[in-house]
């Protein structure tokens, strides 16, 4: 508690020093007049100086050497390796002591954490709910807070027992076997890499507002979407640096990201509102379900992103006890930390909506730049909320890169995908002279941009294709707790099964509520990349020419066998058929009638209480049948 305590202090004193120092280089633009000697009777001369160095200091604290390390801490061990292995090695107890040194600290964890999160949801998310819910906005976001938190409970505390790469996908592995993990392998795979584009496209969205031509009323124009290629690109070629570089740059950026909107937040509130130019009269909400809202606002959007710690729990530093504690800290306090954030944004948005008469959907920029502090212009916040629209999302699509990298060589080491992805290639790069990630990054950099080009860089459609997946993947994660409750310990544990089913039904009926044509996408790319993940091993099987490399195990072929792991994944694609289909009758109801409506809704919670106890009773026949052992940690 201690250390974790002196982390949080140093973070915050690092973010209270840039702010400062940010604010008071703004204000000595205005005494550009003055000579070298009267700047330094200014007391705004040296709160800069006191901002900057105790941004340094901070800074200086932050990046603490660690032990020397010669190499970097690949991916924890597959199953396969884990399986085979009979006796430890003599050498491996030092060589985890050597490595630990170079494993993820505590402000690395709540790095990746929240620098998931806070992304382009809060820029984006925010207009959208306020168009949709008016002054029952908040009500969205307290809604996506609690399934968020109950998913990050079931998710965090589960994962934990086994600490592991890859723990996302092999959990799933342990309890359904290996056909349920190639649908939940193509959610994940998608739901990531679609991530960057999505970003990239909100950050050419937002510089769209110092330069038009970028985007239009229908989206980003030409020149808007090459240029988030460009950006797409860049945020994937970054992670090729050297790993310990990337993550102490991204928890800067996690630092800038959360303190710019808590200085928008401070400032609009003692700010007065004004008239944004080109605004007429303010328009009622589009919508009045609160659920509806969830993934068509982009709420649940906006909370993805702070299970990127248990994508790499293996390699964060410390015993069993002390990775929990950081990952806790880090999961936990990023979801309540990122309510508290973006219900501030939708309180101070809401306020200068009202007042101001802006139209639905004015930016935060517009906004800003219409008020007033103390009679003067704010155009230095005007700066930063634009500055935060350019480096927010592309901070969120570094996270989910690097987070992805991890679990496809996972992937590729337990053969759900080619076997060439894990194995350390030459490399020219800087600090990444033997290793992989280069070729899955180049993979993954392929398919965002194959994602970015077919949606014509339409955020909205990329946010949806992020959120539908990554969904599915939470709800299989809350059957698997149920599936091995045997794992878990006495007291509040014995609790995370009634969470878990909870959370499923909930996701169910958030799905449900949502768009049409935003459902069917999602499920459409989920069942996409299952097939080609299951269709190309069984043409690399019967020697298809051209596909020789892609040497995946064919576990297709399980499908025309009885073997144990058929049921599971029948089960799954039933209910996701029956979800699909409930949606679109959901569509064809409308509103018009609340009997109707809420009617369906009790229909969907009994089908996915159905599925839920089915997808249990199948994976625990499934475990009794492979008769499989996980030792509890």
């Amino acid at each position: 508690m201690r250390h974790a305590l002196n982390a949080i202090a140093r973070v915050l004193l690092c973010a209270a020093g840039f702010v400062i120092a940010i604010y008071g280089t703004l204000q000595l633009d205005g005494l550009k007049s003055l000579s070298f000697r009267e700047v330094l009777h200014e007391p705004i001369f040296w709160l800069t100086v006191f901002g900057s160095v105790l941004t340094g200091i901070a800074f200086a604290v932050l990046q603490r050497p660690q032990a020397p390390s010669g190499r970097v801490p690949q991916p924890a061990e597959t199953v396969e390796a884990r399986t085979a292995r009979t006796e430890p090695q003599k050498h491996e107890t030092s060589e985890s002591a050597a490595e630990d040194g170079d494993k993820l600290s505590l402000v690395e964890v709540v790095g990746l954490a929240a620098g998931g999160v806070i992304g382009s949801g809060w820029l984006l998310a925010v207009p959208g709910l306020h168009e949709s819910l008016g002054e029952a906005a908040l009500l969205g976001w307290a809604a996506g807070g609690v399934l968020m938190l109950t998913i990050a409970v079931v998710m965090v505390e589960f994962g934990l027992i086994s600490q592991r790469t890859g723990g996302l996908l092999f959990h799933p592995h342990d309890a359904f076997g290996p056909l349920v993990v190639i649908v939940l392998a193509a959610s994940l795979w998608i739901s990531y890499a679609i991530n960057p584009a999505a970003q990239a496209a909100a950050a050419v969205d937002g510089l769209a507002e110092v330069v038009p031509a970028l985007a239009g009323p229908d989206g980003l124009t030409g020149t808007g979407s090459v240029l988030a290629v460009l950006v797409t690109a860049a945020i994937i070629g970054f992670v090729l640096l050297p790993r310990r570089l990337v993550l102490r740059t991204n928890a800067v950026l996690t630092l800038v990201k959360i303190a710019l909107p808590v200085v928008l937040v401070v400032f609009l509130v003692l700010a007065v509102p004004g008239r944004p130019a080109g605004t007429d009269s303010v328009p009622g909400p589009t919508t009045t379900g609160v659920l509806s809202a969830l993934i068509t606002s982009g709420v649940i959007y906006a909370y993805i992103g702070f299970q990127a710690p248990l994508d790499v729990t293996g390699e964060v530093r410390g015993g069993p006890r002390a990775v929990a504690r950081r990952v806790r800290w880090a999961v936990y306090g990023t979801v309540v930390g990122s309510f508290l954030l973006y219900s501030a944004l939708q309180l101070v948005y809401a306020e200068h909506m009202a007042t101001s008469g802006a139209e639905h959907g004015t930016s935060y920029a517009r906004l800003t730049d219409s008020a007033t502090l103390v009679g003067a212009q704010m155009d230095w916040l005007v700066v930063l909320v634009r500055l935060a629209a350019i480096i927010a999302p592309i901070g969120s699509g570094i996270v989910f890169t690097y987070a992805l990298s991890r679990e496809v060589y996972t992937l590729s080491a337990e053969r759900y995908v080619p076997s060439g992805l894990h194995e350390p290639r030459a490399s020219r790069l800087p600090g990444r002279r033997g290793d992989s990630f280069w070729l899955i990054l180049l993979v993954n950099l392929v398919l965002a941009l194959v994602v970015l080009v077919a949606v014509g860089g339409d955020w909205h459609t990329l946010a949806v294709l992020n959120t539908i997946p990554i969904l599915i993947l939470y709800a299989v994660t809350c059957v698997v707790l149920a599936v091995r409750s045997e794992l878990l310990r006495t007291g509040l544990q014995q609790l995370l099964p009634v969470a878990a089913y909870a959370a499923f039904v909930a996701i169910a009926l958030v799905v449900n509520e949502s768009a049409w044509d935003r459902v069917w996408k999602g499920v459409a790319v989920i069942a996409w990349g299952s097939l080609v993940l299951l269709v190309l091993p069984w043409l690399h099987h019967l020697r298809f020419p051209g596909l020789g490399w892609y040497d995946a195990k064919n576990h297709g072929a399980r499908l025309f066998s009885r073997d144990p792991a058929n049921r599971p994944f029948v089960v799954l694609a039933v209910y996701l058929a029956a979800l699909t289909l409930l949606s679109a009758v959901r569509h064809r109801l409308g509103d018009d009638s609340v009997w109707s409506v809420w009617s369906l809704r009790g229909l969907v919670m009994i089908v996915t209480s159905g599925a839920f106890v089915l997808l249990v009773g199948a994976g625990r026949r499934y475990l009794r049948q492979t008769r499989l052992t996980t030792t509890r940690t």
